[in-house]
């Protein structure tokens, strides 16, 4: 695999990624959504705050499957940590660039269970970082596994494999495809 190819696909991603303030990403499985991020977080220099409510991210790392890269902020919030935690994203967005990574949106609207509209909650907070960061042209990258939410001016990805290969493509707003690009060289495993 040549180094410069690799680079080309990388760069691919990112500008899928990052031409919009927010962000989904769905996938067919976890395993795979856990390497993509690994990828994505060890390629890019902008720090990361990795907020992993399903916790399979952190147990990667923990157990040393996955290093864990030095620009990545990794944290596993729970209902009693949230609020504290929450302040303390928002300075850290509002004062310089980041990349937030929420996986999963299920697992976010699993510590608001109690909540009455937690749905509503949970799109307030997404709002939030994703208006902060756009101060400091940051990004919000959500996990949805299969669930969709929709928001204006988000980009909807889906990372899956066919066969042998895996393709990450990229949908507008009215659900038609805008790009694919197959990631058969990114060395996901």
């Amino acid at each position: 695999m040549h180094k410069n190819h690799q680079t080309g696909i990388i760069e691919k991603i990112q500008e899928m990624i990052f031409s919009q303030s927010l962000n989904s990403i769905s996938f067919d499985d976890a395993i795979t959504k856990t390497y993509f991020f690994h990828k994505l977080i060890s390629t890019i220099d902008i720090p990361t705050i990795y907020l992993d409510f399903d916790l399979l991210y952190s147990g990667y790392v923990a157990s040393n499957i996955l290093p864990q890269s030095e620009n990545l902020r990794l944290y596993q919030p729970s209902e009693q940590t949230w609020n504290t935690l929450l302040v303390q994203i928002l300075d850290e967005i509002s004062k310089e660039q980041h990349i937030i990574i929420i996986d999963s949106l299920n697992g976010f609207y699993n510590i608001f269970t109690n909540e009455k509209d937690a749905g509503r909650l949970i799109n307030s907070f997404i709002m939030l970082l994703v208006s902060i960061g756009q101060k400091t042209k940051g990004w919000v990258l959500l996990a949805i596994g299969r669930h969709v939410i929709e928001i204006n001016k988000m980009n909807r990805l889906v990372l899956q494999k066919q066969d042998s290969e895996f393709y990450l493509t990229l949908f507008d707003q009215n659900n038609s495809k805008k790009s694919i690009l197959k990631l058969s060289h990114l060395d996901l495993f």
